[in-house]
């Protein structure tokens, strides 16, 4: 096991990572010399101020990690706070030590510092992507302002206000998003899952684009860590 580092988290730090609950879905990021490695997996628990615990997927999902996922790797875990605290969390850190048995679990080094994004309205959105959701309803066109708060090659997190003039998405609904950069994108999707939480609706996209077209969100990622 690597040695621990010190942490000076400060109060806010700590009662961010006291408000995830265990169980819930992170973002784990795996530097690698080609191009970072993502996992999507859940949280256990927090040893204060040791370590915070992962659970892993079985090893015929995850077997391609064992090779990098080691002792002293970097990582970057990823979550959104809903609720009552509506932000975004971020933090770097390093792997300790990773077991199989009697589970999967990965044990990461407490960070030094987190970042954070709030969500709410009247806080500022950026360094996040702002966008406009796209919908075709009954040959109608719709739209929305929305902030995409977590992206991948494969697929992003946007939230939006749950408003009267936007219906709620189903699962596997076609959908765009629309991103003004130099100059505007539109990246067509299919909606994954969805859940509401303090007025605000949060779904999961899968995109069918051009993976180019892709990398010019990962140039704005919410998170410039």
């Amino acid at each position: 096991m690597s040695k621990q580092k010190n942490t000076k988290l400060s109060r806010a730090d700590i009662q961010s990572l006291q408000a995830l609950p265990p169980g819930s879905v992170v973002d784990l990021q795996i530097s690698t010399p080609t191009a970072p490695k993502r996992v999507r997996t859940n949280y256990i628990g927090a040893d204060f101020p040791h370590c915070l615990l992962f659970q892993l997927p079985s090893e015929s999902k995850w077997g391609y990690l064992r090779d990098i996922l080691v002792p002293e790797k970097e990582v970057v875990v990823r979550y959104v706070l809903e609720g009552d605290e509506g932000k975004v969390i971020a933090l770097r850190s390093e792997v300790l030590k990773v077991i199989t048995h009697p589970t999967n679990i990965v044990f990461i080094a407490m960070p030094s510092s987190i970042q954070s994004l709030a969500l709410r309205k009247h806080k500022r959105w950026t360094p996040g992507i702002q966008a406009k959701l796209l919908i075709k309803d009954d040959n109608r066109k719709l739209s929305t302002d929305c902030m995409i708060v977590d992206v991948s090659l494969q697929g992003c997190r946007c939230v939006v206000e749950t408003t009267p003039d936007f219906p709620p998405l189903d699962n596997g609904k076609t959908v765009s998003l629309s991103i003004v950069t130099d100059s505007e994108t539109q990246i067509k999707g299919i909606i994954k899952n969805s859940n509401t939480a303090n007025g605000k609706r949060f779904y999961g996209v899968q995109f069918n684009a051009d993976t180019e077209i892709v990398k010019k969100l990962l140039h704005r990622f919410i998170v410039e860590i």
